[in-house]
């Protein structure tokens, strides 16, 4: 049995302050459960090491990333091995090699027919420019229809509304650290359950955002891209804004009240044809709430580790109220090989480094992408050819 510990690994014995036990990994970065180390001592050891970094991570940020800069020849190095090598001076080895080797190297597969296959590897970091679709495509299938499902089945009434809500505090252009994000949606929560009315149905899903960083600095753009702000998609009786010029009324009031101060700017936008097509309302509120997840949230090496220092740990979708517990969509069935139709045992994941080839050894093999093999074997059927 073993563990990989993806949020935080440990380069010494010093990171674990008091602690005198260090576990050990084997050359997959894995952390066996041994006679020597059991699973109780590498959960205590992980737990004492996220209590002692996280009230200094952006310190230490900031120190490891001034430290690399100093190095001869960094300014030379490709984004995404600055990327790369700031996780792995951060103690995220792991996640380092994941990046590195994501659409590079392949996964390698056959099918009982002769076909010999490979997949692009994908390291699923959040923050992953290569990734950004298969992030999308996941949440869209988790959300989308159970949502539009219960709104189909609860109408919710001439009171109702299904409006899209933008939350902002105040920012002060400095790196968050990773306990203000979860504050600001501890803040959120309470918000939607003090303002929507007692003994009404009502749901909403929201995710926490950083702005965008820029290739060069805006003149009148004071927060540097750093500003920690939530985009929700809400279900229920209408919520009381007050009149224009108001500041947000009294949901203006109660989400400065809520953030001790900090919160600025609440707004709300009803969903345009909502009544009439709920599920397509749905669809395109969504598709405007996780596509951020496809543009690229950073120019720079340097900023996409500090937004993966910034999210580590932290659960960045979430539901409240009735999308609390939202039904989940059964599992997709294995895909089909191209050429026979049976069922092909596919891990993009691959946990172990050894898993993982390049993708030019892989094409010596002889062996093709399989989606390229599922085009090529598509369009032969459609023009009335036999599959490869």
């Amino acid at each position: 049995m073993s563990v990989q510990i993806e949020t935080s690994e440990v380069l010494d014995s010093a990171t674990a302050g008091a602690s005198a036990f260090v576990p050990a990994r084997d050359g997959d970065g894995w952390y066996p459960v041994t006679p020597e180390q059991s699973l109780d001592q590498v959960k205590a050891f992980f737990r004492a090491v996220y209590s002692a970094r996280n009230a200094r991570i952006v310190d230490e940020f900031k120190r490891t990333v001034a430290a690399l800069k100093a190095c001869e020849g960094w300014d030379e190095l490709p984004e995404r091995e600055k990327y790369a090598r700031i996780l792995e001076a951060m103690g995220l080895q792991s996640k380092a090699e994941r990046s590195r080797d994501c659409n590079d190297k392949g996964i390698p597969g056959s099918c009982a027919c002769g076909l010999e296959y490979f997949n692009r590897y994908r390291c699923t970091l959040r923050f992953c420019p290569f990734c950004g679709g298969w992030h999308y495509a996941r949440l869209m299938e988790r959300y989308a229809r159970p949502i539009a499902d219960y709104i189909c089945a609860h109408g919710g009434g001439l009171d109702a509304t299904l409006a899209m809500l933008t939350f902002t505090i105040r920012a002060d252009g400095e790196m968050p650290h990773p306990d203000k994000a979860r504050w600001l949606m501890k803040c959120v929560r309470k918000w939607f359950r003090r303002m929507v009315p007692k003994g009404r149905r009502w749901g909403a899903i929201f995710a926490v955002e950083t702005g965008y960083e820029l290739p060069y600095k805006h003149p009148g753009r004071k927060a540097g891209g750093w500003n920690l702000h939530v985009h929700a998609l809400y279900f229920g009786p209408y919520l009381n804004f007050g009149r224009m010029g108001e500041q947000g009324g009294p949901a203006g009031q109660l989400w400065r009240k809520v953030t001790q101060g900090e919160g600025k700017v609440i707004g709300i936008k009803q969903c345009p044809g909502w009544r009439k097509n709920p599920r397509e309302a749905v669809v395109k509120a969504l598709s405007h709430h996780f596509g951020y997840i496809l543009k690229p949230a950073a120019e720079s090496g340097e900023r996409l580790a500090a937004l993966e220092i910034l999210f580590s740990g932290v659960r960045r979708v979430h539901g409240v109220g009735a999308f609390y517990r939202l039904p989940k969509p059964g599992k997709k069935a294995s895909p089909a090989c191209p050429k026979c139709g049976a069922a092909l045992p596919i891990n993009l994941r691959a946990w172990h480094k050894s898993e993982r080839f390049s993708v030019a050894r892989l094409e010596g093999e002889g062996r093709r992408e399989l989606s390229e093999l599922r085009r090529e074997c598509g369009r032969s059927r459609v023009f009335g050819g036999a599959g490869t």
